[in-house]
């Protein structure tokens, strides 16, 4: 039985000093609740099929597709080139979606380069303000439509995400950096450090991926899973909701009906820098902030 308390939930405006001193600095996630992006400037309120039509129908997207009732996971799912404005139409507007297949944009900032559709769509959205100080890694788009669950493998990342849901809503199953001895990542793991960042011998063929189905958990194959079991985290995340996931906390994602995303990825600290941060903030007025 799961006794975690669950995720903690804040209501727009959240000060940097909180959130620094509370939640980034201490490496535990949090949600932020907004009424309305546009509170922060963005406009994904006008994603309709019709403005994304007009805006990036003509682009060539990379869609990830996969076999038909199973996970998004490596061994089953690749990445084809498909013409934007046929996204929209054989996914987002079909009336019961297509749950083989996921727009996963990913933007590597080093590359200077921002792949359609999100380049169309960049004045609509900006930087979150918590993550405006950091060096920014990435940004993802996530766009499906299913009337199945569409989700994806149990795993951790390598930096730090602010997951903003633009339309529909998210479930989320978490667990906190020490339980990966106890969740059966496919890699040789050498360190746990105290930032959240992850080392293993190898990082060919997905080491940071579970071998075990956070929903579905069998726990005679994965008899360690009761142990990470106590530390579990499920919640959903809803429209005009973001959230803070440090670098190393393991999640798993379901989604069902029409679904937009973005993820901002930004880099980890190294824990003496983040221990730096924290006694610097602390010791500052709250008024001065």
């Amino acid at each position: 039985m799961n006794a975690n308390p669950g995720i903690t939930r804040l209501e727009h405006p959240v000060s940097p000093r909180d959130f620094y001193l509370q939640y980034f600095t201490a490496r535990q996630p949090v949600v932020i609740r907004f009424r309305d992006f546009a509170e922060i400037g963005w406009r994904t309120h006008l994603w309709t099929n019709d403005y994304l039509r007009y805006k990036a129908g003509a682009q060539t997207v990379m869609v990830q597709q996969r076999r038909r009732d199973e996970v998004f996971e490596p061994d089953n799912s690749g990445y084809g080139p498909m013409v934007f404005r046929d996204f929209l139409a054989q996914v987002m507007e079909s009336p019961g979606g297509d749950n083989t297949r996921y727009l996963n944009l990913q933007n590597l900032m080093e590359n200077r380069a921002i792949e359609p559709p999100a380049l169309q769509l960049l004045g609509d959205y900006t930087i979150p303000y918590y993550f405006k100080d950091l060096l920014l890694r990435c940004v993802n788009l996530w766009m499906g439509n299913s009337t199945s669950p569409i989700v994806t493998p149990l795993h951790h990342d390598f930096n730090d995400n602010l997951y903003a849901v633009v339309e529909g809503r998210k479930q989320f199953v978490i667990f906190p950096p020490e339980q990966a001895h106890n969740l059966y990542v496919r890699g040789e793991l050498l360190e746990i450090q105290t930032n959240g960042i992850m080392r293993y011998a190898d990082l060919n063929n997905m080491p940071h991926v579970c071998r075990l189905d956070a929903m579905n958990v069998d726990r005679a194959r994965f008899p360690l899973y009761a142990q990470a079991e106590k530390a579990r985290i499920e919640f959903f995340l809803e429209r005009n909701e973001m959230l803070f996931l440090p670098a190393g906390w393991f999640h798993q994602v379901s989604s069902l009906g029409r679904h937009i995303a973005l993820s901002f990825f930004a880099e980890t600290p190294p824990a003496e820098q983040l221990s730096w941060m924290h006694d610097r903030i602390a010791a500052t007025p709250a008024a001065a902030s």
